[in-house]
């Protein structure tokens, strides 16, 4: 799976430090998601996306994959 969250973070101007408040994941945990390309859980995929106001198909797919 890709990930677009490091990019959307930067232009909504959202920092980890503010999902690791509304998420109630550890800040280690956020940071792996970010910068390292880490896949959440679904829960917590959920949460992120949710807090985002976006579907997690917009923040996390498939390389491979073409939305139609």
């Amino acid at each position: 799976m890709e990930s677009r969250l490091n990019e959307i973070l930067f232009n909504k101007g959202i920092k980890q430090s503010h999902l690791v408040r509304v998420t109630g994941a550890n800040k280690t945990t956020i940071n792996r998601i970010v910068k390292h390309g880490v896949v959440p859980s679904l829960p917590l995929a959920y949460k992120i996306a949710r807090e985002l106001n976006m579907h997690i198909e917009d923040i996390w797919y498939l390389k491979d994959y073409e939305r139609k």
